[in-house]
């Protein structure tokens, strides 16, 4: 017997789906099926990404939106709504981070990674979530990291930030999971992104790095894309509330 994962029918929402993780995760959804809106602060890069994912032969549409204004993701998720005529999948994947340490930090710079990282999930979880519950059906999909799980030096504001956003998702699953909605979270290692590159070098290198790995090897963005899609799909329904960490055995 084939098992299959056929996303067709379902829209979805990737938010800083322009590049890195994002890009991957948006292409991974219309690989199955999907129709996906690549929802970016930076307008540009999500057109590029859209109109990758039409040449797969699904409907896509670019969103410029900034998740950490409340009215922005409500207009994304009009926009999307207006377009597609429903949202079946959100995965929040914008966020930001200062590779500092903590008694280097300002109170501005912090607030600036909090922002997108933890209020991002929120509002624009908040702004889909009518139009799920009015259907009785949707998918939550949360990127956090493991250095919620075991906090980072250099990252310490970025690690409370996805250690709230783990805790949104347990506490969100038990309010909508009579409306038929799952809210998961998936919790990538060190993965090689644009924004990673200059971590990976502040940790003497991804030779170095990969050794606190029991796979001796760093993510890629299509490790978390499949992660991603397992959350998206049907072989997930009765899943919900958990942080999946895809990280080759770092929280292990």
């Amino acid at each position: 017997m084939t098992v299959e994962i056929d996303l067709s029918g379902r829209v979805a929402i990737v938010t800083g789906g322009g590049q890195g993780i994002g890009r991957a995760i948006a292409l991974r959804l219309a690989q199955a099926g999907a129709d996906v809106a690549v929802a970016d602060l930076a307008l540009d890069r999500a057109q590029a990404v859209a109109r990758e994912l039409e040449g797969l032969g699904v409907r896509s549409l670019a969103v410029q939106a900034d998740v950490t204004d409340p009215d922005s993701a409500r207009r994304m998720a009009a926009e999307v709504i207006d377009a597609f005529g429903q949202v079946d999948i959100l995965v929040n994947n914008a966020g930001r981070w200062t590779i500092k340490l903590f008694r280097d930090l300002t109170p501005a710079e912090y607030e600036a990674e909090i922002r997108p990282a933890l209020f991002g999930v929120l509002h624009c979880s908040r702004a889909v979530l009518d139009n799920m519950t009015a259907r009785r059906q949707g998918r939550i999909i949360n990127i956090a990291s493991d250095a919620g799980r075991v906090g980072e030096p250099f990252l310490s504001v970025y690690s409370a930030a996805k250690a709230g956003v783990m805790g949104f998702t347990k506490a969100l699953a038990r309010e909508v999971g009579r409306y038929n909605i799952t809210v998961n979270a998936v919790a990538p290692g060190t993965t090689h992104t644009p924004g990673s590159e200059e971590f990976i070098a502040r940790a003497g290198g991804e030779e170095k790095l990969a050794h606190a790995y029991p796979l001796r090897r760093l993510g890629q963005p299509d490790d978390i894309a499949n992660a991603v899609l397992f959350f998206a799909s049907d072989l997930s329904s009765w899943v919900t509330g958990q942080t999946l960490s895809v990280s080759g055995g770092y929280t292990t």
